[in-house]
């Protein structure tokens, strides 16, 4: 029997991709998406793909219920994605950020029975360290943004629930690069690379820090393992 996968985000930079990953690797995927960056000629066609442009807190309980009960993973990707845009739409990144994946969180533990509730959050957690020694899991959380203060909330939100049926698994991120039929050029090295093709001037900002970078493809091969 096939497996279905929920995918909130799945129009996104990552989850375009990990879209078509998935289908590939014979799950059938159920995409949410607000779409709010437009560009809806890019969805996927494919049949083992169901496409719902609607904000999470729009859905009716019983619409979401069937959903939540029928699908074996859910995967949450979406939501105001890093620190300019969270300091600029300061309201909507809370909104975005918090309120609606806490409601939807609070959903899944009543109707989800499924196996993995996977949450995508950020390295951004870690703040900027003193010392050269590596982060790791059981670090200090010191966020800086209010996009990672929003994730931490959420990890803390997600590691704490109780009698639930599934398990919950937390992916910190690095920055991610790469090419995505969903591109971002607001990311450090596709800057650099759209800024070189132009033969504009390439500025390196922080250039004293040291900061994790990861493949967008990598990404998609990660969650699927």
């Amino acid at each position: 029997m096939k497996k279905t996968v929920l995918l909130v985000g799945s129009e996104g930079y990552i989850g375009s991709i990990l879209t078509d990953d998935l289908i590939k690797s014979k799950y059938n995927v159920i995409g949410i998406d607000t779409l709010i960056y437009k560009n809806q000629k890019k969805i996927n066609k494919n049949s083992k793909f169901v496409f719902k442009k609607k904000n999470l807190n729009s859905f009716k309980d019983k619409d979401l219920i069937k959903i939540l009960s029928n699908v074996n993973h859910v995967i949450y990707l979406a939501g105001l994605v890093g620190d300019p845009i969270t300091k600029k739409y300061r309201a909507k990144g809370i909104y975005n950020n918090e309120t609606v994946i806490l409601n939807f969180i609070k959903k899944c533990k009543k109707y989800f029975k499924g196996d993995k509730f996977i949450f995508i959050s950020t390295c951004s957690n870690y703040g900027l360290r003193k010392n050269s020694k590596l982060a790791n899991e059981k670090s200090n959380l010191k966020p800086l943004s209010s996009y990672a203060k929003s994730k931490v909330k959420l990890e803390k939100f997600l590691l704490n629930l109780k009698n639930i049926d599934f398990n919950p698994v937390i992916f910190r991120f690095a920055t991610a690069f790469g090419y995505s039929k969903r591109m971002r050029f607001d990311l450090t090295i596709n800057a650099f690379i759209r800024d070189a093709y132009f033969k504009k001037e390439i500025v390196i900002y922080d250039q004293h820090t040291w900061r994790p970078y990861c493949h967008v493809k990598d990404f998609s091969r990660l969650i699927i393992k």
